[in-house]
Formats: structure tokens, sequence, C-alpha cells
């Protein structure tokens, strides 16, 4: 998970790379270190000066420092949201799916077949699991990193199955 650290600006990696890489080599690996560290990543590049400015010495160590910066919270322990930023996230995951799938199927009954609807409805789950991660593992980080996060995968997604149905019908 070390070469993530490689997605940070250099000035920032230059002051923190190696306190980091030496938190990261004593954690498990997981899913959720991963979205963090890209989220800390975007989060600065988006506000440099915040995140190479000198900070204050932090009681509990350098490592609570970077931790606190990245807000990496609990590092390969599991998950740190409430019951109700786990229901909110399934109220997306679930409305957000049913509301497409319902309006695509309502769309393909009334225009005869077609590719691009019936694309569309393949991956319509995907994009409220995206947006469902702005309660869980998005949770803390700010708006814009959000929809960095969260807005870029949606647009490559669509762009994708777009352009793949575009270029089997030609």
């Amino acid at each position: 998970m070390t070469w993530l650290i490689r997605l940070y600006p250099p000035a920032w990696r230059r002051r923190y790379g190696r306190e980091l890489a030496e938190r990261l080599a004593t954690q498990p690996a997981s899913f959720r270190t991963a979205i963090e560290l890209v989220a800390g990543a975007v989060d600065a590049w988006l506000n440099p000066q915040s995140s190479t400015v000198a900070m204050t010495a932090d009681p509990k160590g350098e490592g609570a420092l970077i931790a606190k910066m990245l807000k990496l919270r609990d590092i390969g322990n599991g998950s740190t949201y409430t019951r109700e930023e786990a229901l909110k996230a399934a109220g997306v995951m679930i409305g957000g799916t049913l509301a497409p799938v319902l309006a695509l199927t309502w769309a393909m009954s009334r225009y005869e077949k077609n590719d691009y609807l019936t694309a569309l409805l393949t991956v319509s789950w995907i994009l409220p699991l995206l947006f469902s991660q702005r309660y869980t593992d998005l949770k803390g980080h700010s708006g814009r990193v959000q929809a960095v996060l969260i807005g870029g995968p949606a647009a490559i997604v669509i762009g994708l199955v777009l352009a793949a149905v575009w270029l089997n019908s030609n």
C-alpha cells in the first residue's frame, strides 16, 4: 500500500512520506486504508497550503499527527461510522438503485430496444454505491474531496458504458 504515497504532491511526500510509510508498514492492507490514502492525496492536491504548513506538535506523537491529517481512523480495524450513517448509506444504495431501474425499465418498455438504456440498466447499481460512500468511507472528508472521489468515478463509469455501446453499435 505504500505505493499510494506516490499520489501525494512532492512537497507533501518530502515532509510526511517517510512517516506515513512507516505507519502503513505496521498496518494490514485494507480497502478502507486505500480509500483514505487516495482521499488524503486528493485533499493534498486540492489544498496544498493546509497539507504542508508547519503544524503544532501533537502530544500523541508524529504518527497521530499523520493520522489526524489524513483522517486515518483505526486503519485496518473495521468501520468508524455509526448505525445511522450505515442506514443512510443503505437507503442511498437501495433507493438509488431502485429509482433508475424503474425509470429505465419503463423507458425500455416505451421505446423499443435501446442499447444505451440496457447498458445503463446493467450499471445502475454502481452510481448509488459511489454516492453511499459519502456516509461511510468518505465521511469526514471535505465536500471537494468527496466530489472528486464520487463524481470522477461516476463520470468514468457512465462514459465507459456509453462509449462501449456506441462502439458496439458502429
